[in-house]
């Protein structure tokens, strides 16, 4: 039976580790901030109000807003846009 004989050289054991070190820099490497700038803007993309004059949900990203007056009977959501004619609200009844 022969006996395995394995010799390193420094030489060899750099080029290793930097061959390592590239594979996983390379396979880390992604657009994190590009990710967190989209969530963020998902997150905080509809603000809802709430007074006596009804309820208003608005999104920021395009300036459309659904508004429900308040009062007796049944509910009555109102579409809108900022950019918009005021001729082309419409009325959706639940």
């Amino acid at each position: 039976m022969k006996n395995i004989t394995i010799t390193l050289d420094l030489k060899s054991i750099c080029i290793g580790a930097l061959g390592v070190f590239a594979i996983m820099s390379l396979s880390n490497f992604n657009n994190a901030d590009d990710r967190r700038n989209d969530a963020a803007d998902e997150v905080r993309r509809y603000q809802a109000v709430s007074g006596p004059q009804g309820l208003i949900i608005l999104d920021t990203k395009t300036g459309k807003y659904v508004h429900s007056p308040s009062y007796v009977g049944r509910t009555r959501w109102i579409r809108g846009d900022f950019n918009a004619k005021l001729s082309d609200t419409s009325t959706k009844e639940d």
